[in-house]
């Protein structure tokens, strides 16, 4: 065999192995962003409520439905608007919103399945999608 004669640079994997691992990552990834998706609509829930009684997880409160717009990105925000059992609207601080979407913009196409059964749609507002988050519903969502 001559000097020049070219050899390959590297190995890979055989086709299947390196498909099987594709498969399965792809699959790991899928299932991590439908739990990321539902421990975020949970934790939505919660940052209502936290908003609503400044922490206390014993005092009442009465919102069921949070709106939530879509952004460019395709993540979820909270407009601060919120609807109580009675069906009254109401609109949260501006500093509550702020922390609600630090979590809420969790909620994005990746975990599109778990959080478009918790919203009914709203007339858009400036070319994009507003919805009505189901907090009930959010809250029932189990963990793992």
């Amino acid at each position: 065999m001559s000097e020049n004669t070219p050899r390959p640079a590297y190995q890979l994997p055989d086709t299947d192995t390196l498909a099987a691992a594709v498969d399965e990552a792809l699959a790991d990834h899928d299932r991590a962003a439908e739990r990321l998706g539902r421990l975020m609509a949970v934790v939505t829930a919660r940052a209502m409520r936290d908003a609503l009684t400044d922490g206390d997880p014993g005092a009442p409160f009465d919102a069921t439905h949070a709106e939530l717009t879509e952004t460019e990105t395709s993540a979820l925000f909270a407009t601060g608007r919120y609807w109580s059992a009675d069906g009254a609207e109401h609109m949260l601080e501006a500093n509550a919103v702020f922390d609600m979407n630090e979590w809420i913009t969790y909620l994005a196409e990746a975990s599109h399945t778990v959080w478009s059964y918790l919203v009914t749609d709203l007339p858009d507002r400036d070319n994009r999608p507003v919805y009505r988050f189901d907090l009930v519903k959010a809250a029932a969502l189990p963990l793992d």
